[in-house]
């Protein structure tokens, strides 16, 4: 059963830290020093100690194992290798004056209350603390095909979009990511630094997202010819940090150009509230107001995500979604929920959210009921799916809203012949992609006493 998302290898990472750490203090406190020869002396005592004990975080076998357990259940292949600095696709503008315009979706993270950290533990321990989890942040970025451009303390700057990937891909991959980091730390990096005596139950991602097209994004390098950056120019590169200062704990706040661009449903974010001389205040846009060349002043509107709705679309087992607060899926051992995209008289499986989808392509819902449903449920069982429809062009067509897939209810029998055995069975709904923008197959599975037993969601992306 999945504990938590990278969960083995982050506690992996932490047990490994922290022998390392008391390996070299130890060695430190054990080697003759005075204060005149201090420095020199500690460097030679580190010098005598093994390589891999003067560097916690452990080799490329480690480096890569948070991937190794986020990329297959989002249909990826391999690790991005893709080291931090310079964006792959603009390091010949390196040294350079040469521009270069592309669209790119910016996301700003910081780790928030870890200031506290140095108030409670050493700052040794408070170092691995934090560089653990950066760590954990950026394989997430690049678990999700981002760009890690530089960390900042105890924050990260990364990009998503690049040459080779779809504008509305990397865009999907920006916000996937964003509910991936949610999740990873309520269920892994909180719950194992607790584990190992630290409470962290205060640490959090803030997180800011947005998008720029590609006349509003200018590529360049920064600096001398000795010392320079190749970064992005853009107000919506610029936004992303500000965004992610006015985030909640563990919270995500997105521009409006993210959301036009995806046509991304209202059903999945909300206005932030805020309380103010004891009232509550719902924030619309963001806390400054930018006024242009022509004296034009605007106003830029903002959304929080909906961590806990959206989470639920995440392609994860029903048995890991369903222990997050708040969340509407039900699992049940032995029953499973996929999609299967068919074409070319071959179906393949399509991991919920995890990719846009071409316009006028079947779809295939199917549910699986094995055998061992048949001892835990009282049947028959009832299966029932809904399609909820969102955005522009769905409005547009009067197809906007919530409809129920099958005319007549599917009923899993239970024959009189199955008394000690039951086969198993997969029910299935077929659809199509038709609507621009995010879309929902739910499932329910009842038992015979009208009780949910299974409910679970899969999210549709279409170009």
């Amino acid at each position: 059963m999945m504990e938590g998302i990278g969960k083995e290898a982050f506690r992996s990472l932490v047990k490994d830290a922290r022998a390392k750490r008391s390996v070299t203090k130890a060695a430190l406190e054990s080697y003759p020093v005075n204060e005149r020869f201090e420095g020199y002396a500690a460097d030679a005592m580190l010098d005598s100690v093994n390589g891999a004990e003067r560097f916690p975080l452990g080799g490329v076998d480690t480096e890569y194992s948070i991937q190794e357990q986020i990329r297959p259940a989002f249909g990826k292949q391999a690790v991005n290798t893709s080291p931090i600095g310079a964006h792959p696709d603009f390091r010949h503008l390196a040294g350079t004056s040469m521009t270069d315009r592309h669209h790119v979706c910016s996301l700003f993270l910081d780790i928030k209350n870890s200031t506290r950290l140095s108030f409670l533990y050493d700052l040794d321990d408070v170092y691995w603390i934090k560089n653990l989890i950066l760590r954990v942040a950026s394989e997430t970025v690049r678990a999700m095909d981002g760009h890690v451009h530089r960390f900042m303390g105890d924050a990260l700057l990364a990009f998503f979009g690049s040459k080779s990937v779809l504008r509305d891909d990397s865009v999907v991959n920006a916000i996937n990511c964003t509910s991936a980091l949610q999740a990873t730390m309520e269920r892994t990096i909180i719950p194992v630094l607790g584990e190992e005596g630290f409470d962290a139950r205060e640490i959090g991602f803030r997180v800011g997202l947005d998008y720029g097209g590609d006349h509003q994004v200018l590529w360049s390098s920064y600096g001398f010819s000795s010392v320079f950056e190749v970064t992005a120019t853009s107000f919506y590169v610029d936004v992303a940090a500000k965004l992610q200062s006015m985030a909640r704990k563990n919270a995500v706040m997105l521009g409006s150009n993210i959301l036009e661009v995806m046509d991304f449903p209202e059903f999945f974010v909300q206005k932030k509230r805020v309380l103010e001389n004891k009232e509550w205040k719902d924030i619309d846009t963001l806390n400054k107001t930018y006024t242009d060349r022509q004296g034009v002043q605007h106003k830029y509107r903002v959304r929080e995500l909906k961590g806990e709705v959206y989470r639920d679309l995440l392609p994860f087992p029903a048995e890991f979604k369903a222990k997050f607060p708040g969340s509407k899926v039900v699992s049940c051992d032995g029953i499973e929920f996929k999609c299967y995209t068919k074409g070319d008289n071959a179906s393949h499986f399509y991991p919920s959210v995890s990719r846009v989808l071409e316009k006028e392509q079947g779809l295939d819902f199917r549910v699986t009921i094995d055998k061992r449903v048949y001892g835990n449920a009282s049947f028959p069982l009832k299966v029932v799916f809904t399609k909820r429809n969102h955005g522009a062009e769905a409005q547009k067509d009067e197809s906007e809203g919530e409809f129920p897939v099958l005319d007549e209810e599917v009923i899993v029998e239970q024959k009189s012949w199955y008394q000690a055995f039951f086969a198993g069975r997969t029910v299935s709904a077929s659809e199509g992609t038709r609507y621009r923008g995010l879309h929902t197959m739910e499932v329910k599975v009842y038992d015979a006493n009208q009780s949910v037993i299974f409910r679970d969601f899969i999210g549709i992306y279409i170009r």
